[in-house]
């Protein structure tokens, strides 16, 4: 957690990430048997402002659940670290509209 906040506070005072941008990362963790469980975690100002859950089967059959703010669910608390993340990228403003996840919960305007 703190390598994230410390790489989030670098970006901002760098001026690669702005104050008012929204940023997204994943986190991936195991859903034994075959399955994983993909966190789409969208953050503003280093907060956690919507959480979309991703587990798919073998056979890419997919299950979507959306939270306003942070979310972890039991099952990838109990397992711990994530087993694979990405590092949070900046979504352009054009491209907010297409994340359901935002504009669920009108997330894609100022704070």
């Amino acid at each position: 957690m703190y390598k994230a906040f410390a790489a989030l506070t670098l970006a901002l005072a760098s001026g690669v990430i702005h104050a008012a941008d929204i940023t997204v990362r994943t986190e991936n963790y195991p859903r034994p048997p075959y399955s994983g469980a993909t966190y789409y975690i969208y953050e503003r100002d280093g907060q956690t402002i919507c959480t979309k859950l991703q587990v798919c089967n073998k056979y890419d059959q997919c299950d979507t659940k959306y939270v306003k703010g942070s979310y972890k669910d039991e099952e990838d608390v109990q397992t711990g670290d994530p087993y694979g993340k990405t590092d949070a990228v900046v979504i352009g403003k054009e491209k907010l509209a297409k994340h359901v996840c935002l504009t669920k919960f009108k997330l894609t305007g100022q704070p």
